[in-house]
C-alpha cells in the first residue's frame, strides 16, 4: 500500500504544471478557439455571440494560468487586458478576408502575443507581492498591448456604423476599462478613488474624441489610429504623472506624436467625399 501511494505521488508530480506551461496551454487553446470558431460562423448575430464566448474563454483560461497568488481585485483588474485583447483580435479577425493565407499568420501572431501578454500580467501578479526586476519591462509591454487592443477595438466600433452618440458611449466604456488597468499597475494597490476618477475622465475624453471623429470623413483605419493615438497621449501623460516621471521632454514627445498623426490624418482624408 505504501509503495502504491508513493508511486501515485511520483506520478502526480509529473502531472503538476508550472505557471509557464499553463500560460502556453492557455495561449494555444484560445488561438485554436479563434481559428476553429471563426471558420464556421457566418451570421452576424452568431459572430457577436462567438466574440462574447471567446472573451469569456480568454478570461477563464487567463485566470487558470495566473491563479497562483491571485486575489479578487487582481482577478478583476489584471485580466481586463487579456480578455479585451481576445475580444479585439476576434472581432478584427472577422473583418479579414476568408483566406488561410491571411488568417493563419494573424492567428500565429495572436498566439505569440497572447503568451507574451500573459507573461507580463504574471509579472504584475507577482510584483504586487514582492519587488522583481522585470516590472519595468512588463509595464512597457502592457502599455503597448493596451494601445494595440484599443486600435483593434476602435476599428471594429467604426465598422459597425453606429450613430455618433453610440460611438462615443462604446468607445468611452472600452477606453475606461483599458485605462483603469494601466493606472492600477503603477502602484498595484487597491482600486482607489483617484484611479477611478482619472479613468472616468480620460475615458470620457476619448469618447468625446470618437464623437468628433464620427463627423470626419476618414477611413476606419485612420479613425482608429487617431483615437488610439489620443489614448496613447492622455494615458501616457497621466501614467508619467503618477510615476513622477512627467517632464518637458516627455511632453514634447507626446506633442510631436499628436502633431504627426493629426497631419497624416489631414493628408489622407478625402474631403471631396
Amino acid at each position: 500500500m505504501k509503495t502504491y501511494l508513493a508511486s501515485v505521488k511520483d506520478y502526480s508530480g509529473y502531472l503538476q504544471l508550472s505557471k509557464r506551461q499553463k500560460i502556453i496551454i492557455a495561449s494555444i487553446l484560445v488561438t485554436l478557439g479563434l481559428i476553429v470558431s471563426t471558420q464556421t460562423v457566418s451570421f452576424l448575430y452568431a459572430k457577436f455571440r462567438l466574440i462574447f464566448v471567446l472573451g469569456i474563454i480568454g478570461y477563464l483560461l487567463s485566470l487558470w494560468a495566473l491563479w497562483e497568488g491571485m486575489s479578487k481585485s487582481k482577478a478583476l483588474i489584471l485580466l481586463i487586458l487579456p480578455t479585451l485583447y481576445t475580444v479585439s483580435v476576434t472581432s478584427f479577425y472577422f473583418l479579414l478576408p476568408i483566406r488561410w493565407l491571411t488568417r493563419l499568420p494573424i492567428a500565429v501572431l495572436f498566439a505569440i502575443s497572447f503568451y507574451t501578454l500573459l507573461l507580463s500580467q504574471n509579472v504584475f501578479n507577482v510584483a504586487s507581492l514582492r519587488t522583481i526586476p522585470l516590472y519595468r519591462a512588463a509595464s512597457t509591454s502592457s502599455f503597448l498591448f493596451t494601445i494595440i487592443t484599443s486600435f483593434f477595438l476602435y476599428n471594429v466600433v467604426f465598422a459597425l456604423n453606429l450613430p455618433f452618440y453610440w460611438n462615443g458611449v462604446v468607445v468611452a466604456f472600452l477606453s475606461f476599462l483599458l485605462i483603469i488597468q494601466v493606472l492600477w499597475s503603477v502602484k498595484m494597490e487597491k482600486i482607489t478613488g483617484q484611479i477611478i476618477t482619472y479613468s472616468l475622465i480620460l475615458g470620457l475624453l476619448i469618447g468625446e474624441g470618437a464623437v468628433a471623429l464620427s463627423f470626419w470623413p476618414v477611413a476606419p483605419t485612420i479613425w482608429s489610429l487617431a483615437l488610439s493615438t489620443y489614448l496613447y497621449i492622455l494615458l501616457g501623460v497621466v501614467n508619467d504623472y503618477l510615476r513622477d516621471r512627467l517632464n518637458k521632454r516627455h511632453l514634447r514627445e507626446y506633442i510631436f506624436v499628436a502633431a504627426t498623426v493629426l497631419t497624416f490624418s489631414f493628408l489622407v482624408t478625402s474631403w471631396s467625399g
